[in-house]
């Protein structure tokens, strides 16, 4: 036994000859369920393509018995909700961007050290007119990615956090930006030229500078020619420690 549908919509019986991702997918679905449960009781299914209803008999019947099935039943048309592949894809990326701009503008609108001064992608002068290598060690210091002595021993690459600019002595400074730019005898000459500087820059007093956190100095465009030469004139960053 056999049951034939005819349709003259060539696109809804392409679209019903695959179950490929896509527009429509949810009814080819639906159609091709219909047509396994049909088949379990030996009877196939055929769609065949006609050039419109209009005119040919039994067209109005057709539509009458439609309205029969369809009162009988109770309700309308149903609508399944499946979801294509390509839809549940494009809903991932969409709730993925929704997740990283609440995040941005939760830390970066809150933690003023998180927050680059000016419009949305400003070049900082000095930074990105020096050299490459330089600018990279600036770069790492502002983001946090700098090879310092946390870092490295956050991701495996050394077994403590401490200095090794201190030598013995027992002393267990962890080295972070702060240490090193404000604590490390190391470079005590040099952040003493840092400092100095960053006062005549920003017209600090020496007071103000004893109180200033380090993620300032890497917030504010008068401060960069000061780091620049600081960095310049150490070895901070410049190499990875092991």
């Amino acid at each position: 036994m056999m049951v034939a549908v005819s349709s003259d919509c060539q696109a809804a019986i392409r679209r019903a000859a695959h179950l490929e991702p896509g527009a429509g997918q949810w009814l080819r679905r639906r159609i091709n369920r219909k047509a396994q449960a049909v088949l379990a009781q030996s009877i196939k299914t055929e769609i065949h393509w006609v050039p419109g209803h209009s005119g040919i008999p039994g067209n109005k019947e057709a539509n009458c018995q439609l309205n029969v099935a369809r009162e009988a039943r109770g309700d309308t048309a149903t609508e399944w909700l499946y979801t294509s592949a390509v839809n549940t894809a494009r809903q991932i990326s969409e709730r993925r961007s929704s997740a990283k701009a609440k995040w941005q503008a939760d830390k970066c609108g809150r933690h003023f050290g998180y927050r680059l001064k000016g419009k949305a992608g400003t070049k900082r002068l000095i930074p990105m007119t020096s050299m490459k290598s330089l600018a990279a060690r600036v770069y790492g210091l502002k983001s946090g990615l700098a090879p310092t002595g946390v870092y490295l021993k956050q991701f495996g690459h050394r077994k403590d956090h401490k200095c090794w600019w201190h030598g013995g002595g027992g002393r267990t400074e962890a080295q972070m930006r702060e240490h090193l730019f404000c604590h490390c005898s190391r470079w005590r000459d040099q952040q003493k030229t840092l400092w100095k500087g960053v006062g005549k820059a920003t017209g600090w007093k020496a007071g103000r500078c004893r109180h200033v956190q380090v993620f300032e100095l890497f917030s504010r465009d008068e401060c960069d020619q000061p780091v620049m030469d600081f960095l310049e004139a150490t070895e901070v960053t410049k190499f990875l420690h092991k």
